[in-house]
């Protein structure tokens, strides 16, 4: 009995799935991921007639911009990446430099955000999120990603791709809470998508929350946008949604 088992422990790196090569899947807990953000500039536009239809058309169609998460365990620093393709228009959206930096452990968040040329410092506890999850997968950037929908404030819905893989529970702007890493993120509303090019593994760069701004929490800066471009209409909601993610 004892020659059988001995012989059967001497086979099993042999046998499928239990080798080291197998392909099996990996967990990873750091690396570097560079994600492009696309945002419809055309549908972002309001107006009618020939005049906005003719600004539309000199504007490119799509903007694309770059940006890098870093994450390592339960901490995450989301910041700008490699300039994107131009030509690029003078305007720069709300959103285009956002610094986001959370650490899970402690339940804390700290963002670096630009506001009509002032640096505001967003601290607060992170985002809650209840998360829907649904059958459907994709593969982004070489990794089998699970589908998931969240809706925040209060109306803006979100679509997310996130890889067990990756055990951080991270990823883009402030958005995070799944079993595993989002790979993309599309938000309807505000016609933008987060979508990851490359994923690099390995402890990344050093991470830091940002330190630069005024101080607010989320009900702070909520209502200082509300009271200042809240009666701008639907630009200034759509404004307003982008400064919250």
């Amino acid at each position: 009995m004892r020659t059988i088992l001995y012989i059967a422990l001497l086979l099993l790196p042999a046998l499928p799935g239990l080798g080291q090569d197998t392909g099996a899947v990996k967990f990873i807990h750091a690396g570097t991921i560079e994600y492009e953000r696309k945002e419809n500039q055309r549908n972002e536009f309001d107006g009618e007639g020939e005049f906005a239809d003719a600004i539309k058309k000199s504007m490119p169609e799509y903007r694309i911009t770059y940006f890098n998460l870093y994450f390592s365990g339960n901490k995450s620093l989301f910041e700008p990446g490699r300039d994107g393709p131009g030509p690029q228009n003078q305007w720069t959206p709300p959103g285009s430099t956002n610094i986001v930096y959370a650490d899970r452990d402690a339940g804390k968040q700290v963002s670096q955000k630009e506001i009509f040329g002032s640096t505001v410092l967003l601290s607060d506890t992170l985002r809650a999120l209840h998360w829907r999850m649904t059958p459907d997968t994709r593969v982004i950037a070489g990794f089998e990603c699970h589908r998931a929908t969240t809706v925040i404030l209060d109306t803006v819905f979100v679509v997310a791709f996130y890889t067990d893989e990756l055990l951080s529970p991270t990823g883009p702007e402030s958005m995070g809470g799944l079993p595993g890493t989002i790979l993309g993120m599309v938000v309807p509303k505000l016609h933008t998508s987060w979508y990851a090019t490359k994923v690099e593994l390995g402890e990344p760069k050093a991470m830091a929350p940002p330190k630069k701004g005024s101080k607010v929490n989320y009900q702070q800066l909520d209502a200082q946008l509300t009271s200042s471009i809240g009666d701008w209409g639907d630009w200034g909601k759509k404004y307003i949604m982008r400064l919250m993610l």
